[in-house]
């Protein structure tokens, strides 16, 4: 674990590169566009680089934004791409320091947390859209490939790598997300947020 504000220097081009998070695991350079593993002896070279078209977004890396009188900065961004479309995840942190993760998809926003995988599941294949497990709805199954990632992120992402997801809700908005991914299983909770109350913070 590095300390918040600790700089690291690119392994590749040897480009200053100031951390933002002390819980980040992968940086990608914006100099060389390199991705960089994070270790606690220091900096290795992940061996590829990663490059993200510019598509119009509310969110920015490092710029941050309120909603609801809290306050979120995006430290990390992957794109996942399909056949037909992509959509974005990006990785925030709150004014206490907490980490969310905010997807962007076709103009649907959510925010979750993760949380302990209590479900008793072990494949994402056991699930079917509109069925159910343990009381939860199966509203969405689905598969992306990543296509790269920028910024500062909590895990490693390989460029090409399968993310399979489902997303679980119950009545009066509740909502949960299962992913699959590196061949391991996480738990997110959250909540479909309006655009319209993010704001750029002043």
């Amino acid at each position: 674990m590095h300390e918040k504000g600790t700089q690291i220097h690119c392994p590749q081009c040897g480009y200053t590169l100031p951390l933002h998070f002390r819980f980040s695991k992968l940086v990608r350079c914006p100099a060389c566009r390199s991705s960089i593993f994070l270790e606690d002896e220091g900096a290795r070279l992940a061996g590829e680089r990663s490059v993200l078209a510019a598509f119009p977004s509310l969110l920015q890396l490092y710029q941050p934004l309120r909603y609801r009188e809290q306050l979120y900065t995006p430290i990390g961004h992957i794109r996942y791409v399909t056949e037909r479309y992509s959509w974005d995840e990006w990785w925030v942190y709150d004014e206490h320091e907490k980490p969310y993760w905010i997807s962007v998809d076709d103009g649907d926003y959510l925010i979750e947390e993760e949380i302990p995988f209590t479900l008793s599941l072990y494949s994402i294949d056991a699930l079917r859209l509109g069925g159910s497990i343990e009381g939860w709805q199966v509203t969405e199954i689905g598969e992306g490939l990543c296509q790269g990632f920028e910024g500062e992120l909590p895990q490693i992402v390989t460029i090409g790598a399968s993310h399979h997801y489902a997303h679980l809700s119950k009545p009066g908005g509740k909502m949960m997300t299962v992913s699959f991914q590196n061949n391991t299983k996480k738990l997110y909770r959250g909540r479909w947020i309006d655009p319209y109350e993010l704001y750029k913070a002043q």
